[in-house]
């Protein structure tokens, strides 16, 4: 089935009017979808509070303003209507006050829960709280902070008196001593850290040759693996027992020496001995002195039968040697 133009354009303009229905009833805080819970709040002034206006709890959205209107048994008096969500309960001795969060805001009404043990019904009336402004507001707020300013105000006032007691000109001059010598140490610290970024950087640097010559250190860290496995193939065992033998022979070799066994033993511990051979020695020395001063005494060789002649032997000269020969 077609549908003609004038049906859709027709379709189209309701839809357009409920939408634009809707669009202001939720401006103006109706609720269209659900009946919540209807309340009243007499006062004297309202401050520019509008329809739609929001209804906080502790900062939380509750409700909206519905309406307003003139008492008509109280013409100073404007009836204020509240249209809350059904699960918020609201104590009876509860006020509601007008507000502004802040300086940009609308106009709210803030509900401040009583501790009664009944709660508020449908149409019930709220007592009203006196309007506050944004400097009664402020005020408010700032009230503990201006108490605790004046606290620490005074404190501060009493630490400065008795800085001012400690800082005699002793104790003047003692702290501008130590801000000197605290800045020297500063001093040295920064010529510390001048020095560790040196040999950082050398280090750096040192690093830098290592990483240059790994393969150089690879070789030397192999040969000594090597070299390291060698040691560890040797016998010590038996090359501790070989010593050791060879030792034990040592020792009764010096033992027999020391007990006169053998020729070095009896050269060690025979005194007669060691002075016979160093006698025999001393005439060793005299014979091949005698035999270079007078070679004619022991080997006789003339070309003419001459004979020279033969120095005198002295005294105390003993040689154990033959006679010479007499043949010419």
């Amino acid at each position: 089935m077609k549908v003609s133009n004038e049906t859709k354009i027709g379709a189209l303009t309701v839809v357009s009017v409920a939408l634009l229905i809707i669009g202001f009833n939720v401006l103006k805080g109706n609720n269209l979808f659900g009946s919540g819970r209807n309340l009243y709040v007499k006062y004297h002034d309202v401050q520019g509070l509008n329809v739609s206006s929001p209804v906080v709890i502790n900062g939380l959205l509750v409700g909206r303003v519905t309406a307003m209107q003139l008492s008509p048994r109280e013409p100073d008096v404007v009836i204020v209507k509240l249209n809350l969500n059904k699960n918020v309960r609201i104590p009876v001795n509860s006020t509601a006050s007008i507000y502004s969060p802040d300086l940009l805001s609308p106009k709210s009404i803030r509900i401040d829960l009583g501790d009664a043990p009944q709660w508020v019904k449908n149409g019930d009336t709220l007592q009203s709280a006196p309007p506050s402004s944004l400097t009664g507001e402020l005020t408010r707020q700032l009230s503990p902070l201006s108490f605790q300013l004046q606290h620490t105000l005074a404190e501060v006032d009493t630490v400065l008196l008795d800085v001012h007691a400690l800082l005699s000109p002793t104790t003047r001059q003692n702290l501008q001593l130590s801000i000197a010598s605290f800045k020297n140490t500063l001093a040295h610290l920064e010529e510390a850290s001048t020095q560790t970024r040196q040999i950082m950087q050398q280090l750096n640097q040192f690093v830098a040759g290592l990483t240059s010559q790994k393969d150089t250190l690879h070789a030397i860290l192999a040969n000594t693996q090597r070299f390291t496995d060698q040691l560890a193939a040797i016998r010590w065992q038996q090359l501790t027992e070989e010593l050791n033998h060879s030792l034990h022979d040592l020792q009764q070799i010096l033992d027999k020496i020391n007990r006169g066994q053998g020729s070095l033993g009896a050269l060690l511990n025979n005194p007669q001995l060691y002075q016979n051979l160093q006698q025999s020695t001393a005439n060793l020395n005299r014979l091949l002195e005698d035999m270079r001063l007078n070679p004619q005494r022991y080997v006789h060789f003339s070309i003419f039968g001459s004979r020279q002649k033969v120095q005198p032997l002295t005294p105390d000269t003993v040689y154990l040697v033959p006679a010479p020969s007499t043949r010419p």
